[in-house]
């Protein structure tokens, strides 16, 4: 008999065999495969989403400082899914999805209840983040404002201001604190001596910075900040008038409580593209009315944006644009000073 062809160890395999040992090298071959993209995808973030590293159950847990416990009642809750599971059930997530975890548990660590904040952006849990830290670190000017001693909140302020610079300042230090301020006012935890004494410092330490600004260039774009009639709370529209001198632009802060036809007289006379209002406990009626008065008022170029609870509460207007926070101010600063025809 003739020795197959392959040299001495070879052998001739039915053909049927051979069809069900391919299809079960193709398999096992198919599923390594899915597992080394598997690994590749947690380690290094490459497979489906390029821009993505995985992170392991363990990993999202340290990062987030929740429990397993609590990690799965969000889930079930509120249809938490993680990114990618593997073969045998592992649960990996991306680094946004660890991020977000740990803002919801230092979010409602400190009071704000889950359900209300689970659907927020990221940026906008970061921005509630920054009040909840702020809070713990205002807490020693909260309590020299209880003690009416304007002395040590003024000097802690400077202290601040230094460290922070003045829009660090206006972020982590004052913005916060005016929120606590009204917070605590609202719930008979804080007299309206101690909120007057509060605005009474800041309203002078921004006023001089304003002051101490380096002088806008030569043509810069003009912006003007007010408080409509009856609003007699200022410090967000002079807020708003320093952030748009650090950012170039030649502002002029006018003060509070003023009928819409000053407003719209100043504005002419000094030839601005801007006019900037803020609001707290404005009557909305009234304040919608002399809105309304104003925008019809002034030159369509002349752009009308506001900011503050009082404006939050109307309804929108054509020529109008509300700003929830002083991150879209300094966009639309920075939009608006791009877009502007140069002089």
């Amino acid at each position: 008999m003739a020795r197959p062809p392959g040299g001495p160890f070879a052998f001739e395999i039915p053909r049927g065999i051979a069809i069900v040992l391919l299809a079960l090298s193709l398999i096992y071959a198919a599923h390594c495969g899915r597992r080394g993209t598997r690994h590749s995808m947690r380690m290094t973030g490459s497979g489906r989403d390029n821009d993505r590293t995985l992170l392991s159950l363990a990993e999202v847990l340290s990062i987030s400082g929740i429990t397993k416990l609590v990690l799965h009642a969000w889930e079930r809750r509120y249809g938490i899914e993680p990114a990618e599971r593997s073969e045998t059930g592992r649960r990996f997530y991306t680094r946004d999805q660890a991020e977000r975890l740990r803002l919801l548990k230092v979010c409602s660590d400190a009071g704000h209840r889950i359900g209300t904040i689970f659907e927020l952006p990221l940026d906008d849990l970061r921005r509630l983040e920054v009040s909840v830290l702020a809070r713990q670190r205002n807490a020693p000017l909260i309590a020299a404002l209880g003690a009416m001693n304007g002395e040590d909140f003024r000097d802690m302020l400077l202290t601040r201001a230094d460290a922070e610079g003045p829009e660090g300042f206006l972020d982590a230090t004052v913005l916060p604190l005016l929120r606590d301020i009204g917070d605590l006012w609202s719930q008979g935890s804080l007299s309206i001596a101690a909120e007057h004494l509060a605005s009474v410092k800041i309203r002078r330490l921004l006023g001089a910075m304003i002051d101490g600004a380096p002088r806008p260039r030569a043509g810069a774009p003009r912006m003007m900040s007010a408080t409509l009639s009856g609003e007699e709370h200022e410090i967000g529209a002079l807020a708003a008038s320093l952030v748009a001198r650090l950012h170039g632009w030649d502002s002029l802060h006018l003060g509070p409580n003023l009928p819409p036809e000053e407003v719209e007289a100043a504005a002419m006379a000094r030839g601005v593209c801007c006019v900037c209002l803020s609001g707290v406990n404005g009557k909305p009626a009234r304040l919608e009315a002399e809105l309304r008065q104003l925008r019809a008022t002034l030159p369509e170029d002349i752009a009308v944006v506001t900011g503050g609870p009082a404006y939050a509460a109307l309804p929108a207007i054509d020529g109008v644009q509300f700003l929830p926070h002083f991150d879209a101010l300094r966009d639309f600063l920075d939009r608006k000073a791009r877009l502007r025809p140069a002089r």
